[in-house]
């Protein structure tokens, strides 16, 4: 196993106990992180268009150009198709889970969860708008196109495709955060806050 998967494990088994002390079981937690673990694949995977060629300059432009090419823009569009997936999958996630409405709750919790879902769907949105205008922040190029994802891949010490997934799964961040920040904004309590 290598140091970056004891890290992944051990992000994992923190996600798990976390979310066993708020009442969430096991297998809802396992499916969520399977969801988005599948939305993150298929978003790497097109990316790199599963072969070993795609981790070429070359290859890597083909399938950014190829995901660009389903809304009708090129590869400068690419990393933003791949990342309206997680951004989905991450913001249903989110609201079905922190920010799920419950009869129980006090009327301003349930009013503080209406508000966050709703700003986690607009987050969302905005970490795909931000994924596409961060790709071509150096430029429309492919050469600047890659030079940018290169060096996002960096930051965790990778190349394009970490960069790529990276951008991928940004939204996904930018939303939890948007709407976790709403939620506060609004008097969320996360539970204290029972009739």
């Amino acid at each position: 196993m290598s140091l970056e998967e004891d890290h992944i494990g051990e992000f994992i088994k923190e996600g798990i106990g976390a979310a066993k002390s708020k009442g969430v079981s096991n297998v809802k937690v396992a499916k969520e992180v399977l969801k988005t673990g599948t939305a993150a694949g298929a978003a790497v995977s097109a990316a790199t268009g599963l072969t070993v060629a795609a981790t070429s300059g070359a290859g890597i432009t083909s399938g950014l150009a190829a995901a660009g090419g389903v809304v009708g823009g090129g590869m400068a569009m690419g990393p933003a198709v791949l990342a309206a997936g997680p951004a989905y999958a991450g913001a249903k996630i989110i609201n079905d889970t922190l920010f799920k409405d419950k009869p129980e709750l006090s009327s301003e919790e349930r009013d503080a969860r209406s508000a966050a879902r709703t700003a986690t769907g607009i987050g969302a949105a905005a970490g795909v708008a931000g994924a596409g205008a961060i790709t071509v922040a150096g430029g429309a190029s492919g050469a600047a196109i890659m030079g940018t994802l290169a060096s996002i891949g960096s930051v965790v010490g990778g190349g394009a495709i970490a960069g790529t997934a990276l951008v991928a799964i940004a939204p996904v961040a930018a939303a939890g955060a948007i709407g976790w920040g709403v939620y506060k904004l609004f008097g969320g309590k996360r539970g204290e806050n029972k009739k």
